[in-house]
């Protein structure tokens, strides 16, 4: 029994990527997908304002709610947000010299070489500051995303007119750091990216629906009653979201 123990914590064992970017080492953890016959999906999820990458990994689960994708969480630099300092993201295109867009496309080329996955399944999702990070590659990494999932996050006013991208939105009513109402704009002016329509249905209990004008260019919005948190069905539903698109 210890034997077969041993051997299933072995396959989900996490891999540590280092790579240099701009003469900086970056550091992420990866967890690679089951072996398939076919590429497999990656998804990069980003951890908020002075967290980490394995405190990521093991909050949020992404890799536990989809086996069959390969899931990366990077570890942000340090940033300086609200008057304090620790590990984050940039927050808007071009900001901190771009480093961590940078970052994302030298992960995509390493995963190239060490793990082949599916480029028409690439996905990006985070908390909070991760989340935030996630709309600015909406805005300017688009065309090898499929989807993306912010959690708890805002858009900065660049996302306004980005590229029309499916995304699910998790946000808490009770959110007293990134508010309710800075969310909504952030779902409205994907809603207009997408040009959705007004019509909504429900896409699973709790889960609105904003049909994109175009196919899987859809908007899915989720209002808990929590805080600034990463619900216990995000991961679940995240991953729902993204099996249902391609690029």
């Amino acid at each position: 029994m210890l034997a077969l123990l041993f051997i299933g914590q072995v396959k989900v064992a996490p891999i540590d990527f280092k790579l240099t970017v701009d003469g900086v080492q970056r550091t992420a953890v990866v967890y690679a997908a089951k072996k398939g016959d076919k590429p497999a999906p990656v998804v990069f999820v980003f951890h908020g304002f002075t967290g980490n990458a394995r405190q990521a990994a093991f909050s949020y689960r992404v890799h536990e709610a989809w086996p069959e994708a390969t899931v990366v969480y990077p570890q942000g630099l340090e940033v300086q947000l609200l008057g304090t300092k620790g590990p984050g993201w940039q927050i808007a295109p071009k900001t901190l010299g771009s480093r961590d867009e940078k970052f994302f496309d030298a992960l995509l080329g390493k995963l190239k070489t060490d793990i082949p996955y599916d480029t028409k399944r690439v996905y990006t999702c985070g908390m909070s500051n991760g989340a935030i990070f996630s709309y600015t590659l909406l805005t300017t990494r688009s065309a090898v995303l499929a989807a993306a999932g912010p959690v708890a996050g805002i858009a900065m006013p660049g996302f306004r007119g980005a590229p029309a991208k499916p995304v699910i939105i998790i946000h808490g009513k009770a959110d007293t750091l990134l508010k309710m109402d800075n969310a909504i704009v952030a779902r409205d002016n994907a809603i207009s990216n997408n040009k959705c329509s007004k019509t909504t249905k429900e896409w699973q209990p709790g889960y609105v629906l904003y049909p994109g004008a175009k196919p899987g260019v859809d908007v899915v919005w989720h209002e808990h009653d929590g805080g600034h948190i990463w619900p216990k069905d995000a991961s679940a539903s995240l991953v729902k979201f993204f099996k249902q698109h391609s690029l």
